[in-house]
């Protein structure tokens, strides 16, 4: 199977209790441009007998996510990373009203979060949708870096990095994924475990700056 793209961003604030994991409070990141994830397993553990290798254990240890959307707006990035978001006092010199600034500081409380992505492949001539859930992460800060614009535009997107957890289920599921023959299959798969339903996946293309179709606002 060819990976031949990606798409549609989505996440979900984790809980668990008793052992029972579940998703609130969901959201799209944006429209995707790219996606990576990197598997850490244990080192071999070998078992040995009649002089050669009877088995052997190589167990999921962590993983790193790193995805790269058109956008991050502050609503999404106030999801992700637990920052204070705030109304911008009276400056001088500011006429734009309903401002709102994030501050990061000591108060920011980084959330554990369920994610999703689609990835479009072809397989035998044929296009499927891969959808694959990942049911622990936590993102990091992402770093700012931006080159002036020249005779022609360079686009530049932001990219979040996020580690990859087991969740806190009795088997400590670290990832679910189903592949589909329509992208509209795999989005509900994807919505289904984070627990969006019709009309927080509208609001969630809001606060992302989207219209429900993935086109920006």
């Amino acid at each position: 199977m060819a990976t031949i793209g990606v798409s549609k961003p989505y996440y979900a604030k984790y809980n668990v209790v008793d052992g029972n994991v579940s998703y609130s409070g969901g959201g799209v990141m944006g429209k995707m441009t790219e996606l990576e994830i990197s598997i850490e397993t244990s080192e071999d553990n070998n078992l040995y007998g009649d002089n050669g290798i009877a088995e052997t254990d190589r167990t999921f240890s962590n993983g790193t996510l790193t995805a790269s959307t058109t956008d991050l707006s502050q609503e999404v990035a106030k999801d992700l990373l637990g920052v204070v978001e705030q109304e911008l006092e009276e400056i001088p010199g500011i006429t734009d009203t309903g401002v709102k600034e994030l501050v990061f500081d000591d108060s920011q409380v980084t959330p554990y979060l369920g994610t999703g992505f689609i990835i479009k492949k072809m397989v035998n001539h044929m296009t499927r949708w891969r959808a694959v859930v990942l049911t622990k992460v936590m993102f990091s800060v992402p770093s700012d870096s931006a080159t002036t614009q020249g005779e022609s535009i360079e686009w530049q997107v932001p990219e979040l990095s996020g580690t990859i957890m087991r969740d806190d289920s009795e088997t400590h599921k670290w990832k679910r994924e189903a592949t589909f023959t329509t992208e509209a299959q795999a989005e509900t798969y994807i919505k289904h475990r984070l627990n969006i339903g019709a009309e927080a996946a509208a609001a969630a293309y809001a606060r992302a700056g989207l219209n429900i179709g993935g086109d920006e606002v």
